[in-house]
C-alpha cells in the first residue's frame, strides 16, 4: 500500500469535516489558494519554504491530524529536498568564499609587513584618494540596496500579506525576540517606535501589547516566541522583512504597506568599515540570556 502524502492527509481530513476552502478562510483567515496549495503539495505559491511550513503546521493542527507525521512527510517531499539542496550549495559557496577571502587577507597582511616603510609619494596619495572615493561610492550603493530591499522592490511578489493565525488567539500578546546572530531591528507599538541591535544570544520582550510592527534586518538571525509558543525564524539569513506584524486576533502576518517608510528603515549609524548597524541612543537595552 502506497504511503499517503501530507497533502492527501489534509484533503481527506478536510473532506471528512465537510468543509470548503471558503469556510476555512472565514475561520483561519488563510487565502483559499494557500489551502489548496497545501493539499496539492505545491511550494511555488509561497514566497519562502519557511512560510509554507508554518501554514502547514497551523492547518494540520486545526484539522486534528498527526502534526508530526505531516511535517515529516513535508520535510522529505521531493520539492523540499530540492530546495534544501540549493540552500546547502549556497552555504558551501559562502563558506568557500569566506575561506578564500581569509587566505587573501592573510597574504595581504604578510606582504604589507614585509615591505619597508616609505614616505607617501604624490602618486600614492592620488591612489589613496581614488580608493577612498571608490569606497564611499560602494558604501552608498550598499545602503541604497539595504533600503530598497527593505521596501520590497518592484521585482518582488505583489503578495504583501501573509497570514499565519492560530486557531485561538488571545486578547493581548507576549512576544520574545531572541537573536541567533547579530540583528538590527525596528519596532512600532502604541508606545511609539524604537530601533535596537541584538547581539547573538540576547533577547527582547514585548508584554501585554495588542499590536507590534517590526522591521528585521536579518530575518534568519532572529527567533520569535509568541505567547509561549516558539515560531522559530521567519525568513532567510540576510533577508530584510519590513512590515512583520503581530496582532491580537490575527497573530503574525506580513504587510509591506504597513512597514517603515523609506529613510526610516536604516540604522541610526553604520560603521563604515564593517557595515554593521549600531543602535540609536534611545533604543532600549536588550537582556542577555
Amino acid at each position: 500500500m502506497a504511503t499517503k502524502g501530507y497533502g492527501e492527509i489534509l484533503k481527506k481530513a478536510r473532506e471528512s469535516k465537510n468543509m470548503t476552502y471558503k469556510e476555512l478562510h472565514k475561520i483561519l483567515k488563510m487565502d483559499p489558494a494557500y489551502l489548496k496549495a497545501l493539499e496539492d503539495e505545491s511550494l511555488s505559491i509561497f514566497e519562502k519554504p519557511v512560510y509554507m511550513r508554518l501554514f502547514l503546521k497551523t492547518y494540520a493542527k486545526f484539522l486534528k491530524v498527526d502534526v508530526e507525521e505531516v511535517m515529516r512527510l513535508y520535510d522529505f517531499s521531493p520539492e523540499i529536498q530540492v530546495a534544501e539542496k540549493k540552500k546547502e550549495k549556497m552555504k558551501e559557496h559562502m563558506i568557500i568564499g569566506d575561506i578564500i577571502k581569509e587566505t587573501e587577507d592573510k597574504d595581504l597582511e604578510q606582504a604589507k609587513s614585509s615591505q619597508p616603510i616609505t614616505e607617501l609619494s604624490i602618486m600614492t596619495k592620488k591612489n589613496l584618494m581614488i580608493a577612498g572615493t571608490a569606497a564611499a561610492v560602494i558604501l552608498v550603493i550598499l545602503i541604497l540596496i539595504f533600503v530598497f530591499k527593505g521596501k520590497g522592490g518592484s521585482s518582488q511578489s505583489q503578495n504583501n500579506n501573509v497570514y499565519v493565525p492560530t486557531v485561538t488567539a488571545p486578547t493581548t500578546l507576549k512576544i520574545t525576540v531572541k537573536a541567533k546572530d547579530d540583528v538590527w531591528m525596528k519596532s512600532r507599538t502604541d508606545a511609539g517606535e524604537e530601533d535596537f541591535l541584538l547581539k547573538k544570544g540576547e533577547e527582547k520582550k514585548f508584554s501585554d501589547i495588542n499590536r507590534v510592527v517590526f522591521l528585521v534586518g536579518n530575518a534568519g538571525g532572529v527567533e520569535f516566541n509568541l505567547n509561549g509558543e516558539p515560531l522559530g525564524t521567519i525568513g532567510e539569513p540576510g533577508e530584510v522583512i519590513n512590515g512583520l506584524i503581530f496582532e491580537a486576533g490575527k497573530n503574525w502576518y506580513i504587510d509591506k504597506t504597513q512597514g517603515f517608510k523609506r529613510g526610516a528603515d536604516k540604522p541610526a549609524s553604520v560603521n563604515a568599515t564593517s557595515g554593521q548597524a549600531q543602535p540609536a541612543a534611545s533604543a532600549a537595552t536588550a537582556t542577555s540570556k
